[in-house]
């Protein structure tokens, strides 16, 4: 008995439509490279690569180059530490553009452009003519410092690795490979830029060179991390043709902070939730112009005891919500609510985790000391390298923090 084929299961005289495959944004790139890693990712890394040794550079020598120019030791670790906390939390903003306005390519160039002008406003504020004239370089400084680089550096640091990232193919099983391999690199950029500027350039900065005067010291070494972000900026744009973009689709923030406001009208905890974000806003506010008025009376410290209390408080209600997450399902629409189930599931994760960061903020209060108060501690101890001879050279005190980054490197070895 003969086979038949089973009759087609469609209209009469209908048209035949082709099957039609999706290609995926890698698949859609122009060409095709054997290695993301180093023929594609490597621009971006050296764009991390620069930052970060733009960061460490200035802000290893931070403390001594304000004392230089007038500032007060008081002052200048109350200003050195807000502006470490500004850095940290202008990602926040970065990945509000990058995730859902203007995409991470876009966010990572606009700033890196205004990350250089930072660079390099601070680099003319520390030339010697200038650095004498306190009505000329302190607004020079403070400008570059905490406009430039204190925004420019947070909004370049929750883009790079994720654009980094986003290069490698998710079904292919080599490129998902260099991808492991990428945070590997992406972590030692950081670690030996941080071991260079706290290793070299913490004696550059203070001493000078052969070829460079020591009172040329400040100067040279925030020119050095200009230009070294600048020709990262300029790197970035040569790779812009290999790179493959993922569209700014994502709404995690916007809608977490609709959850929050939507959640805090619903809930006590809710509303402890969105109190404990406002007090930590608020305590941002009182520390930056805290920072600024220390040195007039009791104003300065009254503030410093404000923003304590604010933090503290902001703290103790993240551990508290942290505890139980069940106070978000009223915004489920399974509940009556006007959010996605599965998007209220992925918050209540988040809101799981902060008891964690709460911790993590009392951590870096201590950790941000390395550069502070320890700074200011060292150089008041002997640190010659040989100290029975009273004219021998003396480490700066900035120079220890390069026990930092290779506390890390050591365990790579392990």
């Amino acid at each position: 008995m003969g086979v038949t084929s089973a009759p087609l299961k469609s209209p009469v005289g209908s048209p035949a439509v082709p099957y039609e495959s999706v290609q995926t944004i890698w698949e859609a790139r122009p060409r095709k490279y054997k290695s993301i890693l180093f023929q594609v990712c490597i621009f971006i890394l050296m764009m991390e690569l620069a930052e970060r040794l733009s960061y460490f550079g200035i802000n290893q020598g931070l403390k001594n180059f304000m004392q230089k120019i007038g500032w007060s030791l008081v002052s200048a670790s109350a200003l050195k530490s807000t502006w470490t906390s500004i850095c940290y939390l202008t990602p926040l903003f970065g990945a509000y553009l990058a995730d859902e306005r203007w995409g991470r390519f876009r966010t990572i160039l606009t700033f890196g452009i205004w990350y250089c002008v930072g660079d390099f406003l601070v680099a003319i504020a520390a030339y010697p003519t200038i650095m004498n004239n306190s009505a000329v370089v302190n607004p020079i400084f403070i400008i570059g410092l905490f406009v430039g680089i204190g925004i420019g550096t947070g909004c370049i640091k929750s883009s790079v690795i994720t654009l980094g990232a986003d290069q490698f193919d998710p079904h292919d099983p080599s490129e998902v490979h260099q991808k492991e391999t990428y945070f590997s690199y992406f972590y030692f950029c950081i670690n030996v830029c941080s071991g260079v500027s706290y290793g070299y350039l913490s004696i550059l900065c203070v001493d000078g060179s052969a070829q460079i005067p020591a009172e040329y010291g400040y100067f040279a070494t925030y020119m050095i991390c200009a230009c070294v972000m600048a020709l990262a900026v300029v790197m970035f744009c040569v790779g812009y043709p290999r790179y493959v973009f993922q569209p700014p689709n994502d709404r995690s923030i916007s809608m977490l902070c609709r959850l929050v406001w939507a959640n805090a009208h619903e809930t006590r905890k809710g509303l402890v939730l969105l109190l404990s974000m406002c007090s930590f806003l608020g305590a941002l506010i009182v520390n930056v112009i805290a920072a600024f008025t220390v040195e007039k009376g009791n104003t300065g410290n009254i503030l410093s005891y404000v923003a304590g209390v604010l933090v503290l408080a902001g703290v103790v209600c993240w551990v508290y919500i942290g505890q139980d997450q069940s106070f978000l399902d009223v915004s489920k629409s399974s509940m009556g609510g006007t959010f996605d189930d599965e998007r209220v599931e992925g918050y209540k994760k988040l809101v799981r985790v902060l008891p964690y960061a709460a911790f993590t903020i009392i951590w870096n209060c201590a950790y941000d000391q390395t550069d502070a108060n320890f700074q200011s501690i060292t150089q008041q101890c002997d640190l010659r390298l040989d100290t029975s001879d009273p004219d021998s050279s003396q480490i700066p005190g900035a120079m220890l923090g390069v026990f930092d980054p290779g506390h890390p490197r050591m365990q790579y070895l392990d």
